[in-house]
């Protein structure tokens, strides 16, 4: 049921989170605690056509007033993906919501005849999910409608070494605190869908420039680190760390199903409009004799 892979986008605008996912109204103080991810590994050149189907499902959602919303985005960099992700109160909100969705017989219909057409453009597709890890996450204050990207790390740890990736993130959160340099971020961990253990952190950016700026100052976060804390993270990883994959996720305003009050917030960048009728051709005068 892909219903159970997008991101509920709430009411709430601006959050004190750090990758400015927003839940379901009544918006809780803070991010998600559970988070649902369906990923979709897009064939070649077929980019173009994968997004013109995907937009049957925020129209499908709109037609029947669904109450959870979700976020749509595209890579950038890497491999050829477009992700899907819905934030719940707890898993037992997850549940009931896939209920909900069983029982509506319209919108599973559809659902299932847009699934059905989706295998097309699609080679593999991947359901994940994560549990939000609020000791490993920023605080800082952002409005997510204003943002515009995604930058997502995965972090693949080697089994029993959770409290090796654990006391790094705690290191570099501490080092940001103390820097007083305001970078947004949410740290999720992966319980179902992947191998395990598995870390993925949410950045969001409003544009490209935000990635120069982290460059410019990593001279400033090695003095906040201090000389002892980068030699234990180096440590740190080379014990506990498997993998680190790093990747940039834009955002698709026609993937989306985001909520009115979201939408409000930046209505230029995520309204969308329905696409031209076609043109009828004018009947041409019958030829004289």
């Amino acid at each position: 049921m892909k219903n159970a892979a997008r991101l509920c986008l709430g009411v709430g605008l601006t959050l004190s989170i750090a990758s400015g996912l927003l839940a379901q109204a009544p918006a809780p103080p803070g991010p998600p605690r559970v988070l649902q991810i369906f990923r979709e590994e897009v064939k070649p050149g077929k980019g173009p056509a994968h997004q013109k189907w995907e937009t049957g499902w925020p129209r499908a959602f709109a037609k029947v007033n669904w109450p959870t919303h979700f976020l749509g985005m595209t890579s950038v960099s890497g491999p050829s993906e477009a992700w899907f992700l819905t934030g719940y109160e707890s898993f037992a909100a997850w549940e009931k919501d896939r209920q909900n969705f069983d029982n509506n017989r319209t919108l599973k219909a559809e659902d299932d005849r847009l699934t059905a057409g989706d295998g097309e453009f699609l080679s593999a597709s991947r359901s994940i999910v994560a549990a939000y890890r609020e000791d490993l996450s920023s605080k800082v204050v952002i409005q997510l409608p204003k943002m515009r990207y995604f930058r997502v790390l995965t972090f693949r740890v080697r089994p029993g070494h959770d409290s090796d990736f654990e006391e790094a993130a705690k290191i570099i959160k501490a080092g940001y605190e103390k820097a007083n340099v305001a970078v947004s971020w949410a740290a999720y961990q992966v319980s179902l869908g992947m191998p395990t253990p598995t870390y993925l952190v949410f950045l969001p950016m409003k544009s490209f420039d935000e990635i120069d700026a982290s460059v410019a100052r990593s001279k400033t976060m090695q003095e906040a680190y201090g000389e002892e804390n980068q030699k234990k993270m180096t440590k740190l990883a080379s014990d506990g760390y498997l993998t680190i994959d790093s990747n940039i996720f834009a955002f698709d305003p026609k993937m989306s199903y985001p909520a009115k009050e979201f939408i409000a917030a930046d209505p230029e960048f995520w309204t969308t409009k329905p696409p031209p009728a076609a043109k009828k051709e004018e009947a041409k005068p019958a030829a004289k004799p």
